[in-house]
């Protein structure tokens, strides 16, 4: 059976370091057990990200890691951002 998305919803994948990953699980633990029910990374993914992206951009960036210190990043290849347009799925399925 194949399931839509809701609107306000975008599939990614992502790459990220594995204690994130972690912190993650560990956080939609929490969530589920304070909800009282199963959730998804992507639910505790969204808060964390609702949490971090409540500071300002500087404050932001003040927290980066230069090439030097997280060279990771530098692994994977170009990126294609599709000129800041979110992709919906039929559009990732073609």
């Amino acid at each position: 059976m194949k399931h839509q998305l809701p609107a306000p919803l975008v599939r990614f994948h992502v790459h990220m370091l594995r204690e994130h990953a972690t912190q993650l699980v560990a956080l939609a633990n929490a969530l589920a057990k304070w909800k009282g029910r199963d959730t998804r990374l992507g639910e505790a993914l969204e808060l964390a990200l609702v949490a971090g992206l409540s500071k300002s951009l500087a404050d932001l960036l003040e927290l980066a890691q230069d090439d030097k210190e997280a060279p990771h990043w530098l692994q994977l290849g170009p990126v294609n951002r599709m000129g800041g347009k979110a992709l919906t799925p039929a559009e990732l399925s073609r």
